[in-house]
């Protein structure tokens, strides 16, 4: 018969199943008669023969079953199975809701977490071919990773090979106004290109050529969709029109497609994903040939077939000739990293590390369900001896047991994905601010797929052990034993009890993990800032420079706003400086000398360098440790005065008094080229989890004026009251200025620890439900045992043995499981510590408190929830036990 005639065939069987069924069993009933005959015709009773007929024609309905497996699909076995399953399942509610119940949750947790890692790290960037990507960088002995100088970016631009376009850019916010209220938008400097090297286009306009990048052709935006729509109405005729920024007007030239992404920067950084407002030209100003000043964010397309590493090779080489050129260049390098990795790097290990937690997590749930299924295999030992006496195959009845794992972990999955549906939007709320790509995190098609393999992965985990064990068990074994009780066979007590070591491995491992993410909480907690942060307002300023053309106009404009702000009922001082702490400043200022001291050969002194007002300080509640803070008297008519924090004191002045010692940046310095240390302040780390703080020194505002300064207000109470009165202080000075980011500094220290926060919150959730699923796992496993040697222990107790007998039996059971998976976590936290390295602070990854804590607290734990079955045991009754048997 051809393939086409046999398919048609197995078609109609089965459309016409009853009408086939009826003829089988026509046709088999037919042959027991025609043998039936045989024999009587050999002269034996009826009755013999009919039995005789029946043993040679052998098992009906395992013939019935073969027939249809050859002239079937092959299909309705498996129907047949899942059918059984729904029977054994909706007849044991409590094991179903329980054992669905725990799947659900692990594979739920797993599915929230791969949306994570998906978004984060698997979705392709944004951009055409984003693979050919990459961000640039100068990196010298002394700095790992800093921006490029505008006129090194112009020369490399010009003359390297590896590229198919360059651009630079950077941060340069910029306040609109002429109609309603001013707003301060997030603005970049961009060279031309820009928008080339991301692959992308205008959706309306033009972008940048280079003749916006000569100086005077700078006022052209390129608006972005959602400034284009929220503040001019989406008007189609924007191109061409002039809108005001900075006070001065701006002609608009393009505007961007909705979803452009910003690559993200490091100088005053954006983090990648957030909004970019508008776009304007970089202009090239100054004398090319002084290269100290660094702030550009370089970015590039590589040419087809070029390697980072490639470019990295060429544009050093391209370095190695401009230090040739200026000698201010020399001992700088080029750093090419490819932009999906500087976007993700930082996050990849955190995000690792939980997909591994919630990974732990699941295997502790399918060992949870694999100690399940053994012991309801072990009440079933008799339906399975049965069907093995009547002559199921091996084979069938493994497909059997695992189309009952799989049906559960089926239903697990479903339930799972609706609660990882719920759970990522609350993932997504508790991301730190800056998370990288955390508007692309959903459930979404390929989580789906993720979760389906998952559950399948998980049915066949759990069931495979539980199906090969029941398939091994002996029939004769199963009939003998009848309906007396059993704890299964030697193989099945040692596969539960190397489950239940595992479970409380696993459980103390994530419990490791948490306790010393929870110590390097509590650390960043507990760290003294060098400032205070209570009843603080803060607010960003930028003055604009076509108004403000003079530093004495910036520096009179702020002097007299802090002055009006202290004297705001309810406000205790008032300050503005260049930034605020824990903000990622790390403006750095090199090249200095020290009166009376020459610098060691090939090191060049440095220090952060901040402007402040006299009540800065005070504002911020950062102490004072030697000197005086600044006072109206250090202004422009005054020889320039400088205060210093402890780091800078300590590293360039040791063992010496800093306060009176001078600095200059002139190589051949005159007398007022010289700044005189007049105070010592106490040390502000860069971030709360940096290794120490950096050498910083403050000029006075009054002396060296900045536009743009960060106001800081303390409240004698709260300090959300002076919100209205701030903004009112500032219009009144000046109403077309824009006030940007008000907010509390405890919001600014929040956010600097929300990344360990969110790291220990995760991993300390499922550390939580490990733990839970790990002592459900033990007590049900002693309890199983309990209930099956109940016998036993009525007999021992019938013999003469005490309660206290009885308890001490079960717990030294339940103790030696405890302490060997207490062991197994033990070992392997330590193997694993060292991935948490970068994730923990000022705590070892093998800290003994942690380890010692988490394993005692584990063995508690345990053994009370071990201690209820074991006290069952005791009040067992001796005559019911005995005469059960």
């Amino acid at each position: 018969m051809d393939p086409f005639t046999r398919f048609f065939k197995k078609l109609w069987i089965l459309i016409h199943r009853d009408k086939f069924n009826r003829e089988l069993a026509e046709e088999m009933a037919f042959h027991r008669e025609q043998a039936e005959k045989e024999f009587e015709s050999d002269g034996i009773s009826s009755e013999a023969a009919r039995y005789a007929s029946r043993r040679q024609f052998g098992n009906e309905t395992q013939l019935k079953e073969r027939s249809h497996e050859v002239i079937g699909f092959g299909f309705e076995s498996v129907v047949q199975d899942i059918r059984y399953a729904v029977r054994q399942l909706w007849g044991s509610p409590a094991f179903t809701v329980v054992i669905v119940l725990t799947l659900a949750l692990s594979i739920g947790a797993n599915s929230a977490i791969f949306s994570v890692i998906h978004g984060v790290l698997l979705k392709s960037l944004p951009y055409p071919e984003p693979d050919r990507i990459a961000r640039i960088f100068l990196r010298t002995s002394s700095y790992p990773k800093f921006p490029l100088n505008p006129f090194d970016f112009r020369d490399l631009r010009t003359r390297n090979k590896s590229f198919d376009s360059l651009a630079a850019i950077t941060r340069s916010d910029v306040q609109l106004s002429g109609s309603g209220e001013p707003v301060r938008l997030n603005a970049f400097r961009v060279t031309a290109g820009y928008f080339h090297v991301l692959g992308l286009q205008p959706a309306l306009g033009r972008e940048f050529d280079e003749k916006a990048e000569i100086p005077g052709n700078e006022t052209q935006v390129i608006l972005s969709d959602r400034i284009w729509r929220t503040q001019f109405g989406a008007v189609p005729d924007i191109v061409g029109r002039k809108i005001t920024l900075n006070t001065q007007p701006f002609a608009v030239v393009g505007v961007m497609p909705p979803g452009t992404e910003h690559p993200g920067n490091e100088y005053h950084s954006l983090a990648y994903g957030d909004s970019v407002d508008v776009w304007w030209p970089f202009s090239f100003e100054g004398d090319p040939s002084k290269r100290g000043s660094h702030y550009l964010d370089g970015i590039g397309r590589l040419k087809n077939g070029v390697t980072p590493e490639q470019a990295q090779a060429e544009m050093n080489s391209l370095m190695a000739q401009l230090a040739r050129e200026h000698p201010g260049d020399a001992g700088c390098q080029i750093l090419v990293i490819p932009l999906y990795r500087e976007i993700v790097g930082a996050s990849q290990r955190m995000l690792m590390v939980l997909l591994g937690a919630v990974g732990m997590v699941l295997l502790i749930a399918c060992a949870n369900a694999a100690n399940l299924l053994l012991a309801r295999a072990a009440t079933r030992q008799r339906e399975i001896a049965v069907r093995l006496a009547l002559g199921a195959p091996r084979s069938r009845l493994i497909r059997q047991l695992l189309t009952e794992s799989l049906l559960i972990s089926s239903l697990g999955g479903g339930l799972g994905l609706a609660m990882a549906m719920g759970g990522v939007k609350i993932l997504v709320s508790l991301l730190p601010a800056n998370f990288p790509r955390a508007h692309e995190i959903h459930v979404s098609a390929p989580v789906f797929a993720f979760t389906l393999l998952v559950s399948v992965a998980t049915g066949i985990l759990f069931g495979l052990a539980p199906a090969l064990q029941a398939s091994r068990s002996d029939p004769r074994q199963g009939l003998h034993e009848g309906g007396r009780t059993s704890t299964g066979s030697g193989r099945q007590r040692r596969l539960r009890n190397v489950l239940v070591v595992s479970e409380v491995g696993l459980a103390c491992v994530l419990l490791i993990g948490a306790g010393l993410m929870l110590r390097s909480l509590v650390n960043l907690l507990r760290l003294d800032p060098g400032f205070r942060q209570e009843h603080v307002l803060t607010a960003n300023l930028s003055l604009p420079e076509a108004k403000y053309k003079t530093d004495k106009a910036a520096g009179r404009f702020y002097d007299e706003l802090v002055t009006d702000l202290s004297s705001l009922p309810g406000v205790q001082s008032a300050g503005a400086g260049s930034d605020l702490p824990w903000t990622g400043y790390d403006e750095n200022a090199g090249g200095f000398t020290i009166e009376g001291k020459r610098p060691p050969p090939h090191e060049e002194l440095h220090a952060r360098y901040h402007m402040a007002t006299p009540d800065y300080f005070r504002a911020l509640g950062i102490p004072l440790v030697r000197g005086r803070f600044f006072t109206q008297g250090d202004n422009l008519d005054a020889p320039m005065m400088l205060i210093i924090n402890q780091a800078m004191a300590e590293r360039y002045w040791p063992h010496e008094d800093a306060v009176g010692k001078r600095i200059t940046y002139s190589d051949t310095p005159k007398e007022k080229d010289w700044m005189t240390v007049v105070g010592i302040v106490g040390d502000v780390k860069d971030q709360p989890n940096s290794p120490g703080a950096e050498p910083a020194f403050w000029w006075s505002s009054l002396q060296q004026p900045n536009p743009n300064m960060s106001l800081v207000v303390r409240a004698n109470t709260d300090p959300q009251l002076l919100v209205d009165a701030v903004r009112k202080e500032v219009k009144r000075l000046d109403p077309a200025l824009a006030v940007a980011d008000l907010k509390l500094l405890d919001q600014i220290v929040d956010t600097s620890v929300a990344t360990p926060r969110f790291a220990f919150v995760l991993v300390g959730l499922f550390a939580g439900l490990a733990i839970l699923l790990a002592v459900i796992g033990t007590y049900g496993v002693i309890s199983y045992s309990v209930s099956q040697r109940s016998s036993e222990f009525g007999l021992r107790m019938a013999l003469g043995a005490q309660r206290w007998d009885v308890l001490r039996l079960v717990l030294t059971q339940a103790v030696k499981l405890v302490l060997a998976g207490t062991a197994l976590g033990v070992i392997l936290a330590l193997a694993l510590a060292r991935l948490l390295r970068s994730l923990i602070y000022d705590v070892s990854p093998s800290d003994p408190l942690t380890f010692t804590a988490v394993g005692f607290m584990v063995i508690i734990v345990a053994m009370l929830a071990c201690y209820i079955p074991a006290q069952r045991a005791t009040e067992t009754d001796p005559m019911i036990a005995l005469r059960a048997e």
